[in-house]
């Protein structure tokens, strides 16, 4: 069976004609192997793949021998969405992680909760590389690779056992005050400017109404509110729900003061 991105108008069809009829019988999962639309709380997973066995869903979320697949629609950027499977594959302790918008496939690699690209490709390339993919998520490589994961990470258990590692605390600066006009905005961005020109890494969170300190950075260049494409991916979406939105997907860089000056804000 061949693929052919045009034939997929929708994330429907994205899941039913490249996921089910193509991508899973060619990695060698039946279905037997694989649940569709899986909730685990606030996550929802368009596919949960399992190598070795379709199990029980269960309580607790430990999948390490399994492939998480998000269908998305082809008009769809895939970027938008990265963040997010990044974060199931973590929660769920997931191995690997297919992202897919017919147009785009991308897959990624959990390993200790580190995760990475690890392959690309375009959608009209799928099936010349459909052994190259094979290699990775295939399931009966992705069972060797887990049988050799389990052996290595109790060897690591062993060597690591007496080891100190370091940790990297982040250190939290709040300024606040009732009363507008006392400098808050003035404060925090130039404190900003003078850890970040040290090296440090800076955060700024900006959580008053006004959003002045976005302006000051100059994350808002709209003049007409249709136009505002942060209202509705910022701080108060984490907030609402972290399991949708993360830190890292509503954050923007922004330079100000001095172009090598990077520093995330959120709103």
């Amino acid at each position: 069976m061949f693929f052919y991105p045009k034939l997929c108008r929708n994330e429907s069809e994205v899941e039913t004609k490249l996921i089910v009829q193509y991508l899973l019988p060619k990695l060698g999962y039946s279905s037997d192997f694989w649940f569709q639309e899986v909730a685990f709380g606030s996550i929802r997973l368009d596919f949960l793949v399992f190598a070795v066995q379709k199990e029980l869903l269960r309580a607790e979320r430990n999948f390490p021998c399994s492939l998480v697949i998000e269908a998305k629609h082809p008009n769809q950027n895939l970027d938008n969405h990265v963040g997010r499977l990044k974060r199931y594959l973590t929660s769920l302790n997931v191995q690997y992680g297919l992202l897919t918008n017919s147009k785009d496939l991308r897959i990624f690699k959990n390993l200790n909760g580190n995760t990475n690209l690890i392959f690309r490709c375009s959608g009209q390339d799928i099936e010349s590389k459909i052994e190259e993919i094979k290699l990775i998520i295939g399931r009966n490589n992705l069972v060797l690779k887990f049988s050799e994961l389990q052996d290595q990470n109790k060897t690591n258990l062993q060597i690591n056992h007496n080891l100190q590692t370091k940790k990297h605390f982040m250190k939290v600066i709040a300024v606040y005050h009732n009363k507008g006009g006392v400098g808050k905005t003035t404060t925090v961005v130039n404190l900003a400017a003078a850890l970040s020109k040290k090296g440090k890494r800076v955060l700024v969170i900006d959580l008053d109404s006004q959003a002045n300190t976005t302006f000051a950075t100059g994350l808002i260049k709209f003049d007409d509110e249709e136009l505002d494409d942060i209202k509705d991916n910022n701080i108060l979406q984490v907030l609402q729900s972290e399991d949708y939105f993360s830190i890292e997907e509503v954050a923007r860089k922004s330079q100000f003061s001095d172009p090598r000056l990077m520093l995330y804000l959120l709103i």
